[in-house]
């Protein structure tokens, strides 16, 4: 029996002492030469949970969409930034338009179109006053502990 296991070469230790191999898109270079052209873009926040792509994903995909229909690049990187600036005018002109028949009408218009940043302080101002709210309703002074504000308890084996 032991001579039969020494016949046999034992299994080699499977490592991962390499890298993930870096995933190249075809629309990447696109995408890092919009970040060139555009370096505000880099700051706009996206939901990260969305299906919906950052912007610059979209300007990629569609300048590599006509640029398979035969268009160079440059020339489709026009044809695209034209097609976003009419298609922002166009977004803002209907929320105008929107806010002028509201207000013709008597009703309370829509708000303007606020930026990310402005409706992650608006959410977290919100937040604050129902903090806020709640504290003062359960009669806490400025020095008293709140609930659950005492570091969780370590559990070990040994207790």
């Amino acid at each position: 029996m032991f001579s039969l296991r020494n016949r046999v070469p034992p299994q080699p230790k499977k490592t991962r002492c390499h890298r993930a191999p870096n995933i190249k898109l075809p629309e990447d270079r696109l995408v890092e030469s919009y970040y060139a052209r555009h370096p505000e873009a880099k700051f706009i926040p996206f939901e990260i949970n969305s299906f919906d792509p950052p912007p610059a994903r979209k300007f990629a995909w569609r300048q590599l969409e006509l640029m398979e229909q035969g268009y160079f690049r440059d020339q489709a990187c026009d044809i695209v930034e034209a097609e976003f600036e009419a298609a922002e005018k166009a977004e803002l002109e209907a929320l105008k338009a929107e806010r002028r028949r509201a207000i013709w009408e008597g009703r309370e218009p829509p708000p303007l179109k606020l930026t990310k940043t402005e409706e992650v302080q608006q959410e977290e101002w919100e937040n604050i006053v129902h903090g806020l709210n709640v504290l003062g309703s359960q009669g806490r002074k400025a020095g008293d502990k709140l609930l659950g504000s005492d570091p969780p308890r370590k559990v070990s084996a040994f207790s």
